[in-house]
């Protein structure tokens, strides 16, 4: 009986830490908590970052980062961080789309001359359009990224 009575106290231990460290996350998700420096580059506060491939489902990705993610809008292009920090122009960007889920608001980005993409996880959809309304207006958006970028709070 103890045995079973340590299991239930381990799974209900673990999904309460989890929802804690959810919460925490998800409540710096905000739009006040973009950093802005002297240069004027806005550095976003993701939850984590992706790397997928084109022409696969836009929930598959093979290469993840939650510890570390970044996602940065300078004056003249991005810098992200999956694996790596890369720094991408503006005009190498194909197109921006926003993809929504229960629980994730996933910034996704694809660029012209590479088959992989770089999504970021905004957590809300206030963060979004204000990250969406950063971005210059060369910069292709999707259907979705539109409605998202002019829907007000």
């Amino acid at each position: 009986m103890a045995f079973f009575a340590l299991l239930y106290a381990m799974f209900v231990g673990m999904a309460r830490l989890s929802r804690w460290m959810l919460r925490s996350k998800y409540e710096h998700a905000t739009v006040g908590n973009i950093v802005v420096d002297a240069t004027g580059a806005a550095t976003i506060p993701v939850l984590a970052t992706f790397t997928g491939v084109r022409g696969l489902p836009w929930w598959y990705g093979f290469a993840t980062n939650n510890a570390k993610p970044l996602l940065v809008i300078d004056r003249d292009g991005i810098r992200v961080r999956v694996i790596r920090t890369q720094w991408r122009r503006f005009d190498e960007i194909a197109c921006v789309d926003i993809r929504q889920a229960i629980g994730t608001v996933n910034l996704e980005v694809a660029f012209h001359d590479s088959l992989l993409t770089f999504s970021a996880n905004l957590g809300a959809v206030p963060l979004a359009a204000h990250v969406l309304r950063l971005l210059p207006s060369s910069v292709p958006l999707s259907a979705r990224a539109v409605a998202v970028r002019d829907r007000r709070a």
